[in-house]
């Protein structure tokens, strides 16, 4: 704030421009982010293996995983664990080993993660399932309803 000589106040502007430019950059910076979601039709099961349900290894924007529905379908021994690593196979998601059906998540049921899942370009990733039992294999499947994604940039 500044006194003029009158002694009334008056507001120095002088940076306001610059702000307006920043909104404008940050404004400008979620025209260019895209949310969709990815879905794989529903895949055998290869007992206890991990199999590539969706292979993003390769991707051009960092993306954020939010979120997911997966349905499995056939008459399993065993339960469905899920998992998702980057593009060179080491895991980024979960914390743990792996999510388990029933406990983690459920069948047809949309999950939405706690927190996203930052996915640099560098590394892309892959959605991948297997069994719990070795006994598992074909007409025991696991669709990928939707995987929620943000694409930034």
């Amino acid at each position: 704030m500044l006194k003029n000589v009158r002694g009334q106040t008056s507001v120095d502007l002088s940076g306001i421009e610059d702000v307006l430019d920043t909104i404008e950059t940050r404004t400008d910076f979620l025209d260019i982010t895209t949310f969709s979601q990815e879905a794989v039709a529903a895949m055998d099961v290869n007992g206890v293996t991990w199999k590539d349900l969706l292979d993003k290894s390769t991707i051009t924007k960092p993306t954020k995983i939010c979120g997911f529905k997966l349905t499995t379908a056939g008459t399993w021994a065993g339960v469905a664990k899920i998992r998702i690593t980057d593009g060179a196979g080491t895991k980024i998601f979960p914390f743990g080993d792996e999510l388990v059906q029933d406990a983690d998540w459920t069948s047809g049921t949309q999950e939405t993660l706690n927190f996203p899942i930052w996915v640099p370009i560098a590394d892309g990733y892959k959605v991948q399932f297997r069994s719990s039992e070795a006994a598992d294999g074909e007409n025991e499947t696991l669709q990928l309803n939707n995987l929620d994604i943000i694409e930034v940039g």
